[in-house]
């Protein structure tokens, strides 16, 4: 037979057999001396044993008492860590944060993230995982992920939200060296009789699109030589010296020797990256929501120098 017990009751046990005197262990515990007698006398009937003899000498505990002080404390600490993790839990900072990313983001912006997040919130376990742009967006609609970090625009998406964190510009990966190579700007037009090495539709049709829609807009259709997953391998061709690529600006920070990075002549060629999370989920995990308010807006993050 469950015999119900109550938590304060314990904890006044506990402080009363640790001062083996009511009037002390009142005091410690914030109450009254008659209202701790009622605390201890209700226990015993829960229990039905006698825990403490009172007699004019003192108090002291019974056979049965001592056998309940040791699990009185284990209870009781077990109690207090489980407030204390749900607390933690409700806070968010404990738990785990699943973060979804395509791979250039590992140049500067994914790092300038998470070093804070990590400091400020160190019993977080952070899970990574990088993606593809619509696989990471598939992650966070199917909860593979909490959060992710996708080129935009992206196509509408029920339950999605998204919110712009860097806009950078583009520029021309060329092999260092060779004709391209000269230090200036080039024009999107220059690049109409070079082969491009491109991301692939297959895995990015935002990006690819966005690719072929520049050169349409000034007048050409690319002669595209290569068509790749991943911006680093973009890079890695063009250093073999099998074309020139169109990279975001912080694909210079992964330095190759040779390759050599022009910047585009044309301002508004950008790319965008965004944070991807599941709508209402920052309301409903604080985990997410505690790493969402470190995430800068595309408005107010400082470009590097070109």
């Amino acid at each position: 037979m469950e015999v119900p017990v109550e938590l304060r009751h314990l904890r006044s046990f506990v402080v009363v057999a640790e001062e083996l005197h009511f009037g002390r262990a009142a005091a410690r515990l914030f109450v009254v001396q008659p209202a701790l007698s009622k605390q201890i006398a209700a226990l015993e009937r829960e229990l039905d044993v006698v825990l403490l003899r009172r007699d004019r000498h003192g108090v002291a505990l019974t056979t049965a008492g001592r056998a309940l002080l040791d699990d009185a404390r284990r209870v009781l600490g077990q109690a207090d860590a489980a407030v204390e993790r749900a607390q933690a839990a409700g806070r968010g900072t404990t738990g785990t944060l699943r973060v979804g990313f395509i791979a250039p983001v590992l140049y500067d912006l994914l790092p300038a993230l998470l070093r804070p997040f990590r400091a400020r919130y160190p019993d977080v376990r952070l899970v990574l995982q990088e993606m593809h742009n619509r696989e990471a967006v598939d992650g966070v609609l199917g909860g593979r992920v909490q959060v992710a970090f996708v080129r935009t625009p992206l196509p509408p998406e029920p339950d999605l939200r998204v919110r712009p964190v860097r806009s950078e510009p583009l520029v021309v990966a060329v092999p260092a060296g060779g004709d391209l190579d000269t230090g200036g700007p080039l024009g999107v037009a220059d690049l109409a009789d070079e082969d491009l090495v491109l991301i692939g539709r297959a895995q990015e049709p935002e990006l690819h699109d966005s690719y072929l829609a520049l050169c349409a807009a000034h007048g050409f259709r690319p002669r595209v030589a290569h068509e790749v997953d991943r911006t680093h391998v973009a890079v890695g061709l063009v250093a073999c010296g099998l074309g020139v690529a169109l990279v975001p600006q912080s694909a210079r920070r992964a330095a190759h020797p040779d390759v050599a990075y022009r910047p585009l002549a044309e301002p508004s060629a950008r790319l965008t990256v965004g944070v991807a999370w599941r709508d209402s989920a920052d309301t409903a995990d604080t985990v997410l929501a505690n790493f969402l308010a470190l995430c800068p807006t595309a408005e107010s993050d400082p470009q590097p120098a070109a």
